[in-house]
């Protein structure tokens, strides 16, 4: 399936009407692509090295395993503009900062994290998208970095439910989606645990991206509830679908618990931890990895039908 409205060119990204300033806007006029009403969108216009507004958006702020458990991230997130700022040409930047090997005295490293502050759900009987154009960090060594775009539901994790629209690690220029759901307490005969096998989750793996650190690519989630014994997630790169969860492969009480509500929109750029580590089989960052990699979010959109 393609989505001919969702693609990598400014000409075919949805439409932004009902958008406004410096950060995020509600909106329940607009329309997007064909079929589809959109119902919030963030935008990033301001002043070159601003912050970002708060109106709509909340800092992460603290250590990332800290604030996510046993991920084994090392970084700090900030509100800092050094880490978040308004890049003046309508983006926002997520700046990595720091230096030195996972472990190592004197290691330090920086980044950011912001979340909506509303949740966003796919109404019953009918669909959600979400979608975001984005451009990956480049650096010279990316050994470490984990950016993500992903929505997360209140409560017990893994429960009520991830989404992951797009995570890359190490500086490779790859995308994957994965859900996360079910429990930590059925262990299966693999070793992962509950019918979303965690805590991987059930996932695409790393795909190609070719062009995902060189411009801007826009990641799409669709969560689709209209035939309730047949809901779905689906995950489009610039308009053309690359992997999907049935509510089948999970069970229905699993389901409804993880995705049939509201869940907040997270962007990031993580460093070091299980991801990227299990990717190289190695442990990062390393002190190779440098410093000042940005990812660069045009804008995030919400549509529903």
């Amino acid at each position: 399936m393609v989505l001919t409205a969702l693609g990598c060119s400014s000409a075919a990204t949805p439409s932004s009407a009902g958008s406004t300033g410096s950060s995020s806007s509600s909106s329940t006029s607009s329309s997007g692509p064909t079929g589809w009403k959109q119902v919030w969108a963030a935008d990033f216009d301001g002043a070159a090295g601003s912050s970002l507004s708060t109106a709509d958006w909340q800092f992460l702020n603290g250590q990332g395993t800290a604030l996510f458990g046993n991920t084994g991230e090392i970084e700090t997130t900030t509100s800092s503009t050094k880490n978040i700022h308004l890049d003046g040409h309508g983006d926002l930047d997520l700046v990595v900062q720091g230096h030195g090997a996972a472990g190592s005295p004197g290691t330090q490293w920086t980044s950011a994290r912001i979340k909506t502050k509303s949740l966003f759900g796919a109404p019953a009987g009918g669909e959600m998208m979400v979608t975001a154009s984005i451009k990956q960090p480049i650096t010279d060594n990316g050994l470490g970095y984990w950016p993500a775009f992903w929505m997360l539901g209140p409560g017990t994790w893994p429960g009520t439910g991830e989404i992951d629209i797009m995570e890359d690690v190490d500086g490779i220029s790859n995308t994957s989606a994965t859900v996360h759901c079910g429990n930590l307490t059925q262990r299966n005969s693999d070793g992962s645990f509950g019918p979303c096998h965690e805590t991987t989750g059930i996932s695409s793996g790393l795909l190609p991206c070719p062009n995902c650190q060189t411009g801007f690519n826009t990641y799409t989630v669709i969560v689709d509830r209209r035939n309730a014994d047949d809901q779905q997630i689906r995950w489009y790169l610039d308009g053309t679908e690359i992997f999907n969860v049935k509510e089948q492969q999970v069970g229905a009480a699993v389901w409804d618990e993880a995705f049939d509500h509201g869940l907040q929109i997270i962007l990031d750029v993580a460093v070091g931890g299980s991801f990227p580590d299990k990717r190289c089989d190695c442990t990062t960052p390393t002190d190779q990895t440098t410093s000042s990699g940005a990812m660069v979010v045009q804008y995030v959109r919400v549509y529903t039908n």
